[in-house]
């Protein structure tokens, strides 16, 4: 069998299995169940056992007759895709039922999903049949890579059903082929322009000999991508009866026509101010309105390398809401993504985090980069530790010397009882033994004539150890008291949480926002609990730099985002103030990935998963999102400033209070003294 003969095998169509009673339909259900197991490598023979088929082979499908009108213009399909075959590719053939079909049977088993009903028109069953058709294409798309779709009608409404379809449930994606064959004028194919545009389509139209009324020749059409309604076609093959496929341009079939536009489209972007970017309207006569919205930032060379590189143009627009956006209880879409999905923009940069709910709306690109949110504080001022004249020595070393001192009290008092003539113990302590604790407050000390040489030498070890000790306390401390510490006391979501006063602020319409409402337990779910308590917030991101200077600046409020967007207003904050007066959390949550954003199935996606790879290998990506003004200015604000400044009460009110309980101590032991001699 020539490689043709199996090509036309394998584009056989709609299946229709017979169960053991015919008078029983088979639901589409059932049907697109046995096509998903034989897609999942089921033979056709096991589906027809397991289901109850009237034959060995399992299944009969809908071919065209290899003789007539229809077995003519189908040689023109069969050359078309044995011209063009990159892969083993499924076919499925969709048509109205006033084309001929004949039941034959499929020698190598399920080829075929189904042929749709009558004309559309007026019906809500036909309409519904058509619905679950399309669906059906959708999931098979979505499996098998490699699909195509053949649409074979002769009435204008069934295509244009078919094509309106198509294109709202988001069936056919850029990897499912589709050809349309019909004996329509062009001039009645206008509701078909929207899918022979902007999908991998071509359009066969066959022509007929005026007499005979037998197929004359074929002709291949394939429509530019955004081009006007009503613009002419361009013919890219002709076929003739005698079996010979001729191109007719430089185009092959199926061209690759997203990757470099041929009409330099105008395509709708939808933006945001982001920090780092700006917004301006321009005086533009050729604009409506008169003017034109200018963006620059990162994102915006971004846009303009795609521009460049896919030969088309752009007009900015701003979405209602100004925000990003996100689902609204009945469905709808708000901010950008509302914009894209209704298809008021052709696609938005973003750029947007990844989540399961925006996924079910739109199709991202390739991730740009790659984030976790962090919470924005504001430097509230310098602090004074009272408590700083402990922190000459450090915990050990006060332990150790205690002991040290302990240690020297016991010698001198036990020692010298061991010597002749003396008790085990003294019955009080000597002038010698309190000489230790003397020498440690740096006051005289006697020295008796009566004293051992052995007390000498252990108080002289003493009085140079605490030499030390005092001198390395005093220079430390009047550094030390010098030193004002930088408050950073919101380090993680939980820290907030346990705050009581102060408010979160997240961004309005975001995925962010989305995920905290619908949260249901864990941080996230604390955090929407806040609302209620007067502690949460949602602002757009057009307002963040307002939000900062009134709000996070004075310390009662935390602005959490992403931690690129966040360096971004402290770095434009520092450019405008020349100090760093925000801090970031040490701890990031929520890490995401982010692209940008088109309509479902929209090619333009693929095209430009092609072009971010190149920035990302490049680093140009993370090169435009750095190149700001003071970006690292204040990555790592010390959390000690040393201040040469007169010290206060402030300063060291630690040392008044330890005073005062020393002071307490010693009259409470004076009062039990004076007691007891009583």
């Amino acid at each position: 069998m020539t490689q043709g003969a199996v090509l036309a095998q394998d584009i056989s169509v709609a299946m229709r299995v017979k169960k053991k009673y015919p008078s029983q339909p088979i639901s589409l259900s059932d049907r697109y169940k046995y096509v998903f197991m034989w897609l999942c490598g089921t033979s056709a023979r096991s589906i027809a056992r397991q289901h109850g088929c009237i034959n060995n082979e399992g299944c009969s499908c809908i071919l065209p007759p290899k003789r007539g009108r229809s077995g003519a213009w189908w040689g023109a399909v069969e050359s078309v895709l044995t011209s063009h075959a990159p892969c083993q590719h499924a076919c499925l053939l969709l048509a109205d039922q006033h084309e001929e079909l004949e039941v034959t049977q499929a020698p190598r088993g399920v080829r075929v999903l189904r042929a749709v009903g009558d004309s559309v028109n007026g019906s809500d069953g036909s309409h519904g049949r058509l619905r679950e058709t399309v669906d059906g294409v959708r999931e098979l798309g979505e499996v098998w890579q490699c699909l195509v779709v053949v649409v074979v009608s002769d009435d204008p409404a069934f295509l244009a059903a078919f094509a309106h379809l198509s294109l709202r449930r988001h069936a056919l994606r850029w990897s499912t082929r589709i050809l349309v064959l019909t004996r329509l004028p062009l001039s009645h194919l206008g509701g078909l322009h929207g899918l022979l545009s902007n999908r991998n389509a071509m359009l066969l139209r066959i022509q007929d000999h005026k007499t005979s009324r037998s197929v004359r020749r074929v002709g291949v059409f394939v429509w530019q991508p955004y081009s006007a309604r009503g613009s002419t076609p361009l013919r890219v093959a002709t076929w003739t009866p005698h079996g010979r496929l001729t191109l007719a341009s430089h185009m092959s079939l199926f061209p690759d026509k997203f990757s470099v536009f041929s009409s330099a489209p105008r395509l709708k972007v939808v933006v945001e101010l982001l920090p780092g970017h700006s917004l301006s309207w321009v005086d533009d006569a050729g604009e409506p309105g008169g003017r034109r919205l200018e963006y620059t930032g990162y994102i915006s060379d971004v846009v303009k390398y795609f521009a460049t590189r896919m030969n088309f143009t752009t007009t900015y627009v701003l979405s209602p809401e100004r925000t990003f956006g996100s689902r609204m209880p009945d469905g709808s879409w708000t901010g950008m993504i509302g914009m894209v999905v209704r298809e008021e923009a052709d696609f938005s940069p973003g750029p947007f985090a990844f989540s399961h709910v925006r996924y079910e709306a739109v199709d991202y690109t390739y991730a740009l980069f790659h984030a976790s949110v962090k919470i924005l504080s504001g430097l509230t001022g310098l602090e004074t530790d009272p408590w700083g004249f402990l922190l000459p020595l450090t915990p050990l070393v006060w332990a150790v010397t205690l002991a040290a001192l302990l240690g020297v009290l016991l010698a001198l008092q036990r020692l010298p009882s061991c010597l002749p003539g003396r008790s085990l113990f003294r019955g009080d302590w000597s002038d010698n033994t309190s000489s230790s604790v003397r020498v440690l407050l740096q006051q005289d000390v006697v020295w008796p004539a009566e004293w051992w040489w052995w007390e000498r030498l252990l108080l002289g070890l003493w009085m140079l150890t605490v030499l030390v000790l005092s001198k390395s306390y005093s220079g430390n401390l009047m550094s030390l008291l010098a030193v004002r510490y930088v408050p950073q006391p919101f380090q993680t979501v939980r820290d907030v949480l346990d705050h009581p006063s102060v408010v979160m602020i997240w961004q309005k319409y975001s995925t962010y926002e989305q995920l905290v409402r619908d949260a249901t337990y864990g941080e996230i779910r604390e955090v929407a609990g806040l609302e209620k308590e007067g502690r949460l917030e949602f602002h757009r991101q057009a307002r963040y730099m307002e939000s900062l200077d009134t709000l996070v600046r004075v310390g009662g409020h935390v602005l959490v985002d992403t931690e690129n967007s966040l360096k971004k207003l402290i770095a434009s904050d520092f450019t405008n103030k020349g100090r760093c007066d925000f801090y970031l959390s040490r701890d990031g949550f929520l890490y995401s990935s982010f692209g940008m954003v088109s309509q479902k199935t929209n090619p333009l996606v693929h095209e430009f998963n092609k072009r971010v790879l190149v920035l990302r290998e490049q680093a140009l990506i993370q090169y435009g999102m750095e190149n700001v003004p003071n970006f690292t200015e204040c990555e790592n604000i010390p959390k000690k400033m040393l201040i040469m400044s007169s010290f206060s009460v402030s300063n060291i009110w630690g040392v008044f209070v330890l005073l005062v309980g020393c002071l307490i101590a010693a009259l409470v032991v004076w009062c039990m003294e004076l007691t007891c001699r009583r």
